[in-house]
């Protein structure tokens, strides 16, 4: 029995906690509800979640990669900019390795590189290449014929035909060629020999292999120089302006010109010397005188020195694009002037005439005070005064002679330093 009570006890006590709260002083001690309340698995569930959500986006983010550069690559009939490095497909992409590139080999985009022609269709042109590739280039891109065997320099672009063949382009290699050729013409500063196509606003169109611009300011130096004159003809310029990016190439035959003439003009001055003899064209008249071109240098004829004689106009000695023969006067190569003279190349009439000496003249002109008269001989001027006109007082010297008329003059006095003659008529045959 006692035993059982207390036994009894044991299975009991556990319904009775429930309800007798009072008696469960020591019960309220022991934490039974607070460790249900204090296990705190919410906190730690929170940040759980958490780690969990943030490598996801990690991979998610790597894994648009190889989509990315999928995209990137160039398809069938699509270029990439020359010098690009394109990577060949690996053999675990959607694409087999080729058996004749090397795996992992990059192809350097634009490259020119010499191919033999191995075989000629109607559309295309196989090539082989120097490491034993197959590669084939549009027939369309040859100009003329070509023939199995022939050498020919080609681009390699960024991609390959449907049968596995390296593409090339035989207009892109010619098209880098130019540039590289337009622009080591503006670092060297030599010309190039092109053609006018085309007017076109502002200016024309000249084919140096690319297209280049000549403005209409830079057609020429001198007057008269157009653009369209220029259309169709072949002409050698200089490159002013390289843009690649912007395709853009500007030209000019002004610079070429000028550049040339400097050149000229610094070797002429060089040799010139005063005392030389020089022959020259008349580019231009003025009221100072003609300037003449000597072939690179341009002098100066003053007008004093155009003619021993009395100068009525510069336009009655010498015209525009006259070619003449002068003298050269002053070199002067700080300065770039030269003087010349055109009376020079003659005699000085005034050097050969005798004072007493009798010539036959002409009146060339009628004053108040008398008339001038060139001497026929040599061509020196005189005045003859109205008192050496005529031995009979009042009459005028337009009364008496006219332009034109010959008459016999006396040489009566010579000033050389001034260059002045007096002469008179009436003296010719009774001396006072």
């Amino acid at each position: 029995m006692s035993t059982e009570a207390a036994e009894q006890p044991d299975d009991e006590q556990p319904a009775e906690d429930p309800r007798p709260t009072p008696e469960s002083g020591h019960t309220e001690a022991a934490p039974t509800p607070e460790p249900e309340a204090a296990p705190t698995p919410e906190p730690e569930a929170a940040p759980t979640p958490e780690p969990e959500a943030a490598p996801t986006p990690e991979p998610e983010a790597a894994a648009p990669e190889p989509a990315v550069v999928e995209t990137a690559r160039p398809v069938i009939g699509q270029s990439a900019p020359a010098g690009a490095v394109v990577p060949t497909p690996s053999s675990s992409g959607p694409m087999p390795a080729s058996p004749e590139r090397p795996q992992g080999a990059g192809v350097t985009v634009g490259k020119i590189v010499e191919v033999t022609v191995s075989s000629v269709a109607d559309d295309e042109v196989e090539v082989r290449l120097a490491d034993g590739r197959t590669g084939v280039i549009p027939r369309r891109e040859f100009d003329g014929t070509v023939a199995v065997g022939d050498e020919v320099h080609a681009a390699l672009l960024a991609r390959d035909d449907p049968r596995r063949r390296a593409v090339l382009s035989v207009a892109w290699a010619r098209k880098q060629r130019a540039w590289e050729r337009v622009e080591a013409a503006l670092a060297d500063g030599t010309p190039l020999t092109g053609t006018v196509t085309k007017l076109v606003k502002g200016g024309a169109v000249v084919d140096v292999g690319l297209r280049g611009f000549l403005p209409a300011s830079l057609v020429g130096d001198g007057a008269g120089q157009n653009a369209a004159a220029l259309v169709g003809t072949e002409v050698e310029v200089l490159v002013t302006e390289v843009d690649r990016p912007s395709d853009r190439i500007v030209v000019s035959i002004r610079d070429l010109q000028r550049r040339r003439r400097r050149a000229a003009e610094k070797e002429l001055l060089r040799s010139l010397e005063p005392g030389a003899r020089a022959t020259g064209r008349v580019v231009s008249i003025a009221e100072y005188g003609a300037v003449v071109d000597l072939g690179g240098a341009r002098g100066l004829i003053h007008r004093s020195e155009l003619t021993w004689g009395r100068l009525e106009s510069i336009d009655s000695i010498v015209s525009i694009g006259d070619e003449v023969e002068v003298v050269v006067l002053d070199v002067n190569r700080s300065k770039r002037r030269i003087g010349l003279s055109l009376r020079a190349t003659q005699p000085d009439p005034y050097a050969a005439v005798e004072v007493g000496a009798v010539e036959s003249a002409t009146v060339v002109r009628v004053v108040d005070y008398g008339v001038f008269a060139r001497i026929d001989s040599n061509g020196a001027e005189g005045l003859v005064h109205i008192t050496e006109l005529s031995d009979v007082p009042g009459y005028r010297p337009d009364q008496l002679v006219t332009p034109g008329e010959q008459v016999m003059v006396k040489v009566l006095d010579i000033d050389r330093k001034r260059r002045r003659l007096a002469l008179s008529v009436r003296r010719v045959l009774v001396d006072d």
